[in-house]
């Protein structure tokens, strides 16, 4: 059987021609499919990029400060706006993928405005604009990604034979994240991928055509190159790759090339504009480097990129494996025009393959599956096309070939099972990610094999099938249950007054007992409906419910069994007392029964009072070293301190909020005199002293404070104090500064 497929894909090969039918074939079947499970995949981090045409054309501003607090920031989507240094609201994320898409939501536009507002305003802050905002993130991500499969097809085909491109282009549309990231939200990686695979195209077509037209190709090339570091700065490799080759290839005629990099100017622009640097909203995002080039977080990353039954690439897309023997074959022909093009970028995915190993957060936040190896999934998916030309098809030991193809047929068909798992289950990949613990914060999540994210969406896809009974009357009846215990992260019980910091996060566990006939599912079962859940509920001291919160059971609990719940809940930012009410229900159908007999009246409920108190973030302790009794008027002098950060956070030392030191000169009746720097009512022009690295809480670090005397002789008093730049003295917010009786003299 294996032989009659292999000769019929051979035959196929050899009599079929390219029809244009193929591109509109390929084109409208991956926007189908890619639209068929009806909802959009996506996150914060492109919401930015789904309004900016929007907003340019409904309010005539490139400007985001409509949105400063608008329903997304309620949502919790703050962190994609970043404030400009020109005192706008602006991005976080690079603005890439709203250039290239505009003239479709250009379109967009035109419909809203003419069809669904009939001409009227429309309201881009709004929460009622959130689904048609969600509806063209899907069909924009879906147009692209659908374009990006037919241009790699394009590619594939101006190289290798119908069949063969055929499947590369099927494996890279359905066996990788191509699928379940690119089609599904305006993410960069989509958007990426089309400029990397045009500027491929481009190249592959001047290496086939007259030099008229060569030059033409050439400055097409240029464009798509230079928009790639305004759509993902990582990219940026990959434009210099194709600058290399191009150089090295075209010689002069490179300059056609140059003059397609133009298209980088309206992202660079934009950056320049709002933060005045070309990383753009990243400056604001990062407080600390984003990399971290140690050996442990490098095997880390590198295994988890790879292996981690959560995130690995080859977990998702064991596909990509075939790529392998691609990149020797290219190494073979390695002189030929199209194989330094192609061997260039290879070399190009390499070294951004090693970058996310050093990358501090290797996993991608909140996503399904491997995102950030969505960048290279047009070039491996490319490799593949000299493995099954060479290896495949033209393999002459047939009984070589058979084992090849039987490989090749698991790992093809698995790697797209789990693309359709990640689809067609829907969010439930992102609910992966934050339930039952945040999987950013708890990383260990991402190693487990029992409860992974392909077994969580496959579970969630499974009773999309096979509705479960949770919904019906009978089963919410049977529901009984006692709450025994709740734990802290320590092992320790809570069952009495406890208090924390406003807004802050608790780990706890609780301890439970299934007392009726109904089974409980947990988390891991991914039902829409009916998990059972325990609710936390925080009172106000007038009794009134301000906040609910979420312990997750875990497994399947059956009549008479025990189980635990987790979770990491936040309490409310308010100070004041609260009451803590935990009790069962089943999420979205209804609370456990309190009237249930098999309870023999023992009360579900477990409280307990909280009380949240105010933050220690201006707090501070300071220490001279070495005694400074007097001084010369104007002259500058280091003194040896000791600072200890006795503040509930961590003082940064860069970034847009720094924490320095800094100091004020006071009389002798204490009356301020002179302020340091830009303390907020002071004018002074005294040093500050900044921090050598981040100060976690509760430690020291010694510094040598840069001090000047005043202009005027007399007896002073020097008070030291952290400052945070831009927010306040520490002294300001009563924090207690170190002062030092000095005697100025004269020179």
């Amino acid at each position: 059987m294996t032989k009659l497929i292999l000769k019929t894909i051979k035959n196929a090969a050899q009599c079929s021609i390219f029809t244009k039918s193929d591109v509109l074939l390929i084109f409208f079947i991956s926007a189908a499919i890619y639209l068929a499970n009806g909802v959009t995949i996506s996150s914060g981090d492109s919401v930015p990029n789904t309004l900016l045409a929007f907003n340019l054309l409904e309010n005539h501003t490139l400007h985001l400060d409509a949105f400063r607090n608008s329903y997304l920031v309620e949502k919790g989507f703050s962190y994609a706006f970043a404030e400009g240094n020109n005192g706008h609201l602006s991005s976080t994320y690079p603005i890439g993928p709203a250039i290239v898409t505009f003239p479709l939501y250009l379109l967009f536009y035109v419909y809203l405005k003419l069809i669904y507002y009939h001409g009227e305003f429309i309201n881009l802050t709004s929460p009622n604009f959130e689904v048609p905002r969600l509806f063209f993130e899907k069909i924009a991500a879906t147009v692209t990604t659908a374009g990006t499969v037919v241009i790699f097809y394009l590619s594939s085909r101006l190289k290798f034979n119908r069949s063969v491109s055929l499947i590369s282009t099927f494996i890279f549309a359905f066996a990788t994240n191509t699928w379940v990231t690119s089609s599904q939200g305006l993410w960069q990686h989509g958007i990426s991928n089309l400029a990397l695979v045009s500027s491929i195209f481009c190249l592959l077509k001047a290496n086939r055509t007259s030099q008229l037209n060569q030059k033409k190709w050439l400055l097409l090339a240029g464009v798509a190159c230079g928009l790639l570091p305004g759509i993902r700065p990582t990219s940026t490799l990959f434009s210099i790759g194709i600058i290399v080759y191009s150089i090295f290839t075209y010689r002069f005629k490179v300059v056609c090339l140059f003059f397609g990099l133009v298209s980088a100017i309206p992202s660079l622009a934009w950056n320049l504009y709002y933060f005045g640097n070309l990383s753009g909203g990243y400056s604001k995002m990062f407080n600390e480097p984003p990399y971290l080039f140690t050996f442990n977080n490098f095997i880390n990353a590198f295994l988890g990129t790879l292996i981690s039954p959560s995130r690995g690439v080859l977990i998702f897309s064991p596909i990509v494996l075939f790529s392998l023997p691609g990149v020797y074959y290219v190494l073979k022909s390695r002189f030929e025009k199209d194989e330094k093009l192609v061997g260039c970028i290879t070399i190009c995915s390499i070294f951004l393959l090693i970058s996310y190993f050093f990358y501090t957060v290797w996993w991608a936040g909140h996503s399904y599956g491997p995102r950030f190896t969505t960048d290279i999934m047009p070039v491996a998916c490319y490799l593949i096309n000299y493995f099954l030309a060479n290896y495949l098809i033209n393999q002459k030991k047939e009984k070589i070939k058979s084992y090849y193809f039987v490989v090749f047929l698991i790992f093809l068909i698995y790697s797209i099972l789990t693309q359709i798992i990640g689809a067609f289950s829907g969010v439930a990949g992102f609910l992966w990610n934050g339930i039952p613990l945040n999987a950013d914060k708890y990383q260990y999540r991402l190693w487990q094999f029992r409860d992974s994210q392909i077994e969580r969406n496959a579970n969630s896809l499974f009773h999309k099938i096979i509705k479960p009974s949770t919904t019906k009357a009978v089963y919410l009846q049977g529901l009984s249950g006692i709450i025994k215990q709740v734990t802290d992260e320590k092992g320790q019980p809570v069952n009495s007054l406890i208090s924390v910091k406003p807004g802050s996060e608790k780990f706890l566990k609780a301890y439970l007992e299934n007392t009726g006939i109904s089974t409980w599912y947990g988390y891991q079962s991914a039902l829409k409906k009916g998990e059972a859940r325990v609710r936390g509920i925080f009172y106000d001291n007038k009794n009134q419910p301000v906040k609910e919160v979420r312990l997750y059971i875990s497994g399947v609990t059956k009549e008479n069994e025990t189980a635990h719940a987790i979770g990491s809940i936040s309490f409310p930012k308010e100070l004041g007392t609260y009451k803590l009410a935990f009790d069962l229900i089943a999420e979205g159908v209804g609370e456990f029964p309190k009237n249930n007999p098999k309870n023999n009246n023992v009360d579900q409920f477990y409280t307990f009072p909280v009380i949240i108190e105010e933050k220690r973030h201006f707090a501070q302790e300071i220490q001279v070293l070495e005694p400074l009794k007097c001084g010369k008027v104007n002259k500058t002098v280091k003194i040896p301190v000791i600072v200890k950060n006795t503040s509930d956070s961590i003082w940064q030392n860069t970034g847009a909020y720094p924490v320095n030191l800094a100091y004020h000169w006071l009389d002798a009746n204490g009356k301020v005199i002179v302020f340091d720097g830009d303390c907020p009512r002071g004018s002074g022009k005294a040093n500050r002293t900044p921090l050598p690295k981040n100060l976690a809480v509760q430690s020291f670090q010694k510094l040598n404070a840069t001090i000047k005397f005043p202009d005027k002789p007399g007896k002073y008093y020097l008070a030291l104090t952290m400052v945070q730049e831009g927010v306040a003295c520490f002294d300001d917010k009563n924090a207690n500064s170190l002062k030092i009786p000095v005697e100025v003299v004269a020179q």
